[in-house]
């Protein structure tokens, strides 16, 4: 029991120390969201914010499995392809196949459950690095997005429109709601709930948490499941929105996912992080687009500068675990 209390109590004092994050990042999206409305008055508005909002909740989404199966010492690099084939197969269901809007989300859903399950076991069972056999399973779901879509783009036909582009009262968009409650979930499982403080115990020393009788292979799994899911629901919000699946859709998901989450203080090394900094580092990437749109800054620049900005993030990141090791040396 007493063993019990003292992993809680040191599974406290990370989260904690990571809640420091979270108000770097609120005081950097202040004082940048001042700076820009400073340059463009319209920046502020009701419309610009949610515009906000709702381009980066497909990012938020996925980011947020991805955050998950980080605090557990892992890493998912298939998060794009696996939303593109869970698009393509929705796509068929909903333009060839006919079936209802619901049996179309639950089949998406099934589809990148499936395939995060199927991560979880080769990463856990074959004991590859999870960078290495993630990286390879993301060429099997691109093979598997083109097979599925014979190659090609398939349109929805002007079907399931709704899911992606409708609004609460007029004002909220459907994904900015999607990706709300999913935050607050997330949230509190791994605030609150035992499974949570497992992955942190798991991501911070996977021997200790081995030997306080914690099943790593099995919380390792559900994490990648979760972030699987996650891939699949964001699929159908991104079909819905450009009216097709794309077997090359989502390209970019695996390091933008991951960079939004070590931005919102998620260590690369597992066992740090909070699901507010993750969602305040998604918000940031979004706000740093945003504001590089209004000012005008040519698209290939702004990759240059994105990918700046994640070098120096994940420097940052580590910075702390430098420090850390040297003092031990």
């Amino acid at each position: 029991m007493s063993d019990d209390n003292n992993r809680n109590e040191r599974v406290t004092k990370w989260v904690n120390k990571s809640n420091r994050s979270v108000y770097y990042l609120l005081g950097i999206l202040i004082i940048a969201a001042i700076i820009m409305t400073f340059l463009d008055p319209n920046f502020l508005t009701q419309r610009n914010i949610f515009n906000v909002l709702n381009q980066q909740s497909t990012l938020g989404i996925v980011t947020m499995g991805v955050a998950m199966a980080m605090i557990a010492g892992c890493i998912d690099l298939t998060v794009g392809n696996v939303l593109a084939s869970a698009a393509g197969v929705a796509a068929i269901a909903t333009a060839r196949w006919g079936l209802s809007d619901g049996l179309v989300i639950l089949l998406a859903c099934l589809v990148g459950l499936a395939a995060g399950i199927f991560n979880g076991i080769i990463v856990t069972k074959t004991r590859i690095d999870s960078f290495i056999a993630t990286l390879g399973l993301m060429t099997v779901y691109q093979g598997l997005a083109l097979i599925v879509s014979d190659g090609n783009n398939i349109y929805l036909q002007g079907k399931f429109g709704w899911f992606g582009t409708g609004k609460v009262a007029g004002i909220v968009p459907y994904p900015v709601v999607y990706f709300v409650i999913i935050t607050v979930i997330v949230y509190f499982v791994m605030r609150f709930a035992k499974y949570g403080r497992k992955l942190y115990a798991i991501g911070g020393n996977p021997e200790a948490a081995f030997l306080s009788g914690i099943n790593i292979d099995l919380n390792k799994i559900f994490a990648y499941s979760v972030s699987g899911l996650l891939s699949g629901f964001t699929s159908l919000i991104v079909i819905s929105r450009i009216g097709q699946s794309q077997p090359a859709m989502g390209v970019s998901y695996p390091l933008e996912s991951i960079a939004a989450a070590v931005i919102g203080g998620v260590a690369l090394g597992g066992g740090k992080g909070t699901i507010p900094g993750v969602f305040l580092g998604v918000i940031l990437l979004g706000l740093i687009r945003n504001s590089l749109n209004i000012m005008r800054v040519p698209s290939f620049y702004q990759y240059v500068m994105l990918g700046s900005i994640i070098i120096i993030a994940v420097t940052l990141s580590n910075i702390g675990a430098i420090r850390k090791s040297g003092s031990s040396s």
